[in-house]
């Protein structure tokens, strides 16, 4: 029998132009700077399929900060392309079988794995009703406020991307 491999997964969540790619950009420069094979993986949360690759795309963006293999869905589409009705496990599996130690997805907030929330305010993180929640990340410094339990940080805080890192290459922190 075939020994499962671990594979960190970590969620970046929040609202449009909350600053999910930026972080994602940050994490993966680093993650790439220390050798860690990361993947990828975007929700196209805003209707429909997902416009064709271009320059500047979140996933273009990706790529260009160190990420192995980058990829978004929307509408059941997959863009590495592919069609057919694809769900979250089964996206999982893919970037396990294409070797990544690793994955970042954005978006898919109602799926159950940890999630970095980033907000403007505590009201923002109410309605996000995100669950799973492993870190905070504020964008405006006066609206922090401390979650028991959770770490917070700044968006800006390189601390916050070390946190994600750490969580993606299943260290404790």
């Amino acid at each position: 029998m075939a020994l499962v491999r671990p594979f960190p997964i970590v969620q970046i969540v929040g609202f449009q132009n909350s600053g999910k790619t930026t972080l994602i950009e940050r994490i993966l420069k680093k993650a790439a700077q220390q050798g860690l094979h990361a993947g990828c993986l975007k929700h196209h949360g805003h209707g429909g399929e997902p416009e064709v690759f271009t320059e500047g795309k979140d996933t273009d963006r990706y790529q260009a900060a160190g990420a192995d293999i980058t990829a978004v869905e929307g509408a059941g589409v997959l863009q590495l392309t592919a069609r057919r009705k694809w769900d979250l496990p089964q996206l999982i599996e893919l970037y396990r079988f294409l070797d990544m130690d690793c994955l970042l997805i954005e978006g898919f907030k109602k799926a159950p794995y940890p999630k970095v929330v980033i907000v403007r305010d505590k009201d923002d993180l109410a309605k996000l009703q995100a669950v799973n929640i492993i870190a905070i990340m504020y964008r405006e410094k006066e609206q922090m406020a401390s979650h028991q339990g959770l770490p917070v940080f700044h968006a800006d805080d390189p601390a916050g991307v070390d946190y994600v890192l750490s969580q993606l290459k299943g260290e404790s922190v």
